[in-house]
């Protein structure tokens, strides 16, 4: 895989995904969101950096939770290999 040059911890990546909640810094995203949220993009288990592409995915994932979509409906835009660009 190709990795961008970019990386991301953990902590920054749920600070991000926080903030585009509109969630305070006092009240961040529950860190095991980026866990489940790994499983279910294949991610690999216990990943503390994201790349620019992994950023991009989680990024479209929160969104489509933050739009009121379901689980199942993602998994169903999940299928095309592109979907995460098609949300930004």
């Amino acid at each position: 895989m190709n990795r961008s040059s970019l990386l991301l911890s953990r902590k920054d990546a749920l600070q991000i995904l926080s903030e585009e909640r509109g969630r305070s810094p006092a009240h961040p995203l529950d860190p095991s969101l980026i866990s489940k949220w790994c499983a279910d993009l294949s991610f690999e288990v216990g990943l503390q950096e994201f790349d620019e592409e992994q950023m991009a995915q989680l990024r479209a994932m929160n969104q489509h939770y933050a739009c009121g979509g379901s689980r199942t409906e993602l998994l169903e835009k999940m299928r095309n290999p592109e979907w995460y660009q098609s949300l930004n």
